[in-house]
């Protein structure tokens, strides 16, 4: 495939890392275009300070967009009206109105448009969700998540804490990605209640801690926390089924090593079955090649709702703190 990335920072650099030998970066587009430079040289690609002129580029088979996400509505409309698939970064846009436009937008040029869960290409992650589809251990009755990391200094700075690029905060940035596996792999999410803290004086609108409860309409309900107070990078999502619970911890590098525990509910001596996922977060290259397998489908698959799904999730887990009550995930997400 013959690829264009939108955005320079370590997202680019990590997708990048992703491709294989059987495709080809043909060029990086940023502002800074030092920093695009810096991406696309190593490997003989151009670099552009405008995303137009990328894919101005003939061939094109594929944009990834890794901008910051006030440029993802854009950005990907425009790469799939010039005939070219795009797999856009989470969230997938600055609200699910703009992902719905997203999804308008591929359907109507017959290009594949997916949003960046990387988490879902995780390899413990994968096995949870075997265990959910095939329910050999029965249904998921409920489950806990927890995900987050030290508030950085200077990050009031950030992209990621401005109002203008961004739609929220720590919910919106880390914590979509538990919403999405639970929505996804679990059950749909019928409404939520929910609450943000601000306790290191973010702008408005920017939480560093959201606390919720997502809730199915046969009543299973997932805890979770996404936090910048987590003074020692966690990622927790443990479910509990029928027969057994199942519990994912870290991510590989500075989140620890992946396990996936499965403790199975019977009479006598308590026993677990642990496995663990040793070496680098290979969830980028995995995702990349679940991509490129979709853009290979005849006919090509409808766009993924899955980015806007989670939007809206999250987009009723602001407006429950606003109220304090259980709170409708948004009709027009299903």
């Amino acid at each position: 495939m013959r690829v264009g990335i939108v955005g320079a920072g370590l997202q680019c650099r990590r997708r990048i890392e992703a491709l294989t030998p059987h495709d080809r970066l043909v060029g990086v587009t940023a502002p800074d275009l030092a920093g695009a430079e810096a991406q696309a040289r190593p490997h003989g690609a151009r670099a552009f300070a405008r995303w137009e002129d990328l894919l101005a580029e003939p061939g094109l088979d594929a944009v990834i967009v890794a901008s910051p996400p006030d440029s993802h509505l854009a950005a990907a409309v425009a790469a799939l009206a010039a005939g070219a698939h795009v797999l856009c970064e989470k969230p997938l846009a600055r609200d699910s109105a703009e992902a719905a436009v997203m999804e308008d937008a591929a359907r109507n040029h017959g290009r594949v448009l997916y949003c960046g869960f990387n988490h879902r290409h995780h390899p413990a992650v994968a096995a949870l969700a075997a265990l959910a589809a095939d329910r050999r251990h029965g249904a998921p009755l409920s489950a806990l998540g927890v995900y987050g990391h030290g508030i950085r200094a200077n990050y009031a700075d950030e992209w990621r804490a401005d109002p203008v690029v961004v739609s929220g905060g720590q919910l919106t940035e880390q914590g979509i990605h538990l919403v999405d596996l639970v929505d996804a792999l679990l059950w749909p999410v019928q409404d939520v209640i929910a609450h943000t803290q601000h306790s290191f004086g973010l702008p408005p609108g920017i939480e560093d801690d959201a606390h919720l409860m997502l809730r199915s309409a046969t009543g299973q309900v997932a805890l979770l926390r996404s936090s910048l107070s987590q003074w020692h990078n966690r990622f927790l999502l443990e479910v509990t089924f029928e027969r057994a619970t199942a519990r994912i911890e870290g991510l590989a590098g500075s989140y620890g090593e992946q396990t996936l525990t499965v403790e199975e509910r019977a009479d006598g001596p308590f026993a677990a079955q642990v496995t663990r996922f040793r070496g680098p977060d290979r969830s980028w290259a995995r995702e990349w090649a679940h991509f490129r397998a979709l853009t290979e489908q005849r006919p090509l698959p409808p766009p993924d709702p899955a980015g806007r799904r989670a939007l809206a999730v999250v987009e009723a887990a602001y407006r429950s703190t606003a109220s304090g009550r259980w709170t409708p995930v948004s009709k027009e997400s299903s």
